[in-house]
């Protein structure tokens, strides 16, 4: 029969294997799934994952100095700043940014990625790119609370009808993977303000039509 001491040990080893995964993901070695398997875990791609990408993710690597400034900061224990943020807005809107480069860090659920985007969200909420690549960050890190309280607030700060328009969409779409009906929620919560629950109101008929087309 096992006991707590036994519980505790398990716990610990397991807890061991993962830190070291983690580091290995930080590092990312050129043998990185080699280097997994001695850990005693076996790398699998989900159906889900594109294979192509992967390996594009793992090929990727910094080339300009923005770049590798934003590399060490992902790789590293840093406080985000105004400038790191600056500097990832900017180079994550750039058309030919090596998106795989940036890919990675959100599939690993990158911890100092996370900081990042909460930082700039604490500073805009309603910034619709972050709470993009905080919906993003969760299909690899899941956050279902976060994400609720993030795209809660934006709606609350959101005064403009046609942006609160898209934010409801962007709510909707975004929590629907885990069973949340965001536009039924805020529908509720904006009952006694006209505007955004005339907004939501219209949101919903398009939805019930679209589905009634769908139907026949």
């Amino acid at each position: 029969m096992r006991d707590d001491h036994d519980d505790e040990l398990v716990w610990q080893t397991s807890q061991e294997k993962a830190d070291a995964v983690s580091h290995l993901f930080r590092r990312r070695p050129h043998n990185l799934i080699e280097k997994i398997e001695k850990l005693g875990f076996t790398y699998r791609v989900d159906d889900s994952e594109d294979a192509e990408d992967i390996a594009e993710e793992r090929a990727a690597r910094p080339k300009t100095t923005v770049q590798t400034v934003l590399v060490y900061y992902l790789d590293g224990a840093d406080t985000p700043t105004e400038s790191l943020l600056a500097l990832w807005r900017e180079e994550t809107q750039r058309n030919n940014t090596p998106f795989p480069l940036w890919r990675q860090y959100f599939r690993a659920g990158n911890a100092q990625l996370k900081k990042l985007i909460l930082f700039g969200l604490d500073r805009d909420a309603t910034d619709r790119d972050l709470l993009d690549s905080l919906t993003f960050l969760h299909s690899f890190l899941p956050m279902p609370k976060e994400l609720l309280t993030r795209y809660k607030l934006a709606c609350d700060r959101e005064s403009d009808p046609q942006r609160f328009r898209e934010l409801a969409q962007d709510f909707d779409a975004s929590t629907s993977s885990f069973g949340y009906d965001a536009l039924q929620a805020l529908q509720a919560h904006y009952a006694d303000c006209a505007v955004k629950k005339s907004v939501i109101d219209g949101l919903l008929v398009e939805i019930e039509k679209h589905e009634d087309t769908v139907a026949l």
